[in-house]
């Protein structure tokens, strides 16, 4: 029996793990929040029960309060009663005269054979209040040192009720204005006709009740914060993941589109070569074999550059560091650039001084370089002149990559550093992959470096990188 119950309760939750594969991040939303409100419903619930509870206890406690100043009173009355008659100890001589003697029926000693102590109360009430009345205020002053006794800091007024009309027949003080709650305590009969009852109303006892609530209050208050923050988390969860997978959609397409432009360069320019008219052109060859090379170096580069961001992810990007140059990588990404086959690109390069060296990978440096460039040429019109300097300042060597494009907007200037962040994510016709500018950052930092944008919208663009200098033999 116990095997099959463990089964059945494995294929149920089966069941339900299947069900929820099945439903989407919306779907599931919405459960959490069916789930996430019902929590809070039940905890409302159990609040109002629970101050219910603490309520009633409060009119228990008023009870037992209210019957002990009562037969407080009844003591002091009977001690009083006995000096005036000049009796200091318990005599039973006197009681049993005719003048005050009280008497009480069979059928009364039945009635309250239950409850014999109230029996009593009421007996010595009727034979007191013959000669000493009952006195309100006095009984007032009795009660609040027991409420104080009790710690219930509470304006409280006693009441003398015929509990038949429910007509207040006297109060042992004003009462009070605006009470916004009070606590009744039940009717105290004090005589056998059932006339004349006592009760106890506690005045705004709000604040007993809520600190006798603190842990419930307490507790509900901080499981239903850490609900509500857990769902907010679920939701931001949901959303980032949702963010993830159109970004990963887009990446893998851009991804697609931009390796598909080198290969498909690669492949025409092989199917020319082929070609008797080609192959005996040695100028148009050459052209051919040029375009190829471009092409394999941007294929590379690309691939590159994508390996490189997944090993930094794994904190596993380490820069083979040589002295690099920085002339002739300029001129060899000059010459990469400058045959544009769909813009005209003018490049200027102006070199500031002899030793423009660094030391750092030469791989990671060129295609950091070369993705500014890109993006130079990417974002911006027809016509594009870009002004390359590098000059030497201190011990480090600074290269400005200023073009005349779009221009960046202020509001998006600071985020563009940031992966998968795009400036000009609006326009269709610029196929980007929101990592270039990130990739950039990272392996400037990897070389100790830095690098710094200013831009205006409509004028262009100058990104600086400044980078360690080196005055060591070049490798080339």
């Amino acid at each position: 029996m116990r095997l099959l119950y463990k089964v059945s309760r494995y294929d149920l939750l089966s069941i339900f793990y299947l069900q929820l594969k099945r439903m989407s991040p919306k779907q599931i939303s919405y459960i959490a929040g069916c789930c996430l409100l019902l929590i809070m419903v039940t905890q409302a619930y159990l609040v109002s029960d629970y101050y219910q509870t603490t309520q009633a206890g409060l009119v228990r406690e008023s009870n037992a309060i209210l019957q002990e100043a009562f037969r407080k009173d009844l003591s002091i009355r009977n001690q009083e009663y006995k000096h005036s008659i000049g009796e200091d100890t318990l005599k039973t001589a006197s009681l049993s005269t005719k003048e005050n003697t009280a008497s009480a029926s069979i059928e009364l000693a039945n009635e309250y054979r239950n409850n014999l102590s109230l029996f009593l109360d009421l007996v010595l009430n009727t034979y007191l209040s013959k000669n000493i009345p009952l006195d309100l205020h006095k009984l007032d002053n009795m009660t609040g040192p027991i409420l104080q006794l009790r710690k219930i800091q509470s304006e409280y007024i006693i009441n003398l009720i015929n509990p038949r009309t429910g007509k207040i027949l006297a109060q042992s003080k004003n009462p009070a204005r605006n009470s916004f709650l009070v606590v009744h305590s039940q009717l105290l009969q004090i005589d056998f006709t059932k006339q004349r009852s006592l009760q106890l109303i506690l005045i705004n006892p709000f604040g007993i009740i809520i600190r006798r609530m603190a842990l419930m209050l307490l507790s509900s208050l901080v499981l239903s914060i850490t609900c509500l923050f857990a769902f907010r988390f679920l939701l931001m969860t949901l959303a980032r993941q949702k963010k993830l997978v159109l970004f990963k959609n887009e990446f893998l397409g851009t991804i697609a589109h931009e390796l598909k432009r080198p290969v498909a360069s690669l492949s025409t320019n092989m199917d020319c070569l082929t070609m008797p008219a080609f192959a005996e052109d040695k100028t148009k060859r050459e052209l051919l074999v040029s375009k190829s090379l471009n092409a394999t170096t941007e294929l590379n580069d690309t691939i590159h550059m994508i390996v490189a961001l997944a090993k930094v992810e794994e904190g596993l990007l380490v820069p083979c560091k040589k002295l690099i140059d920085l002339r002739k990588l300029f001129d060899e990404l000059k010459a990469r650039f400058v045959n544009n086959t769909y813009k005209g690109v003018a490049i200027q390069i102006v070199y500031v001084g002899e030793e423009l060296v660094v030391s750092g990978d030469r791989r990671l440096l060129s295609q950091c370089f070369a993705n500014l460039i890109d993006n130079a040429i990417k974002y911006s019109n027809n016509e594009v002149l870009l002004v390359i300097t590098i000059w030497k300042e201190l011990n480090q060597i600074a290269i400005s990559i200023k073009d005349n494009g779009f221009g960046i907007s202020p509001q998006k200037l600071p985020f563009i550093f940031d992966k998968y962040s795009r400036a000009h994510i609006d326009d269709a016709k610029i196929n980007g992959y929101g990592i270039g500018l990130n990739y950039v950052k990272t392996i400037v930092e990897k070389h100790e470096g830095e690098v710094t944008v200013q831009s205006e919208v409509g004028v262009g663009s100058e990104f600086i990188v400044r980078l360690i200098s080196q005055q060591l033999t070049v490798d080339s």
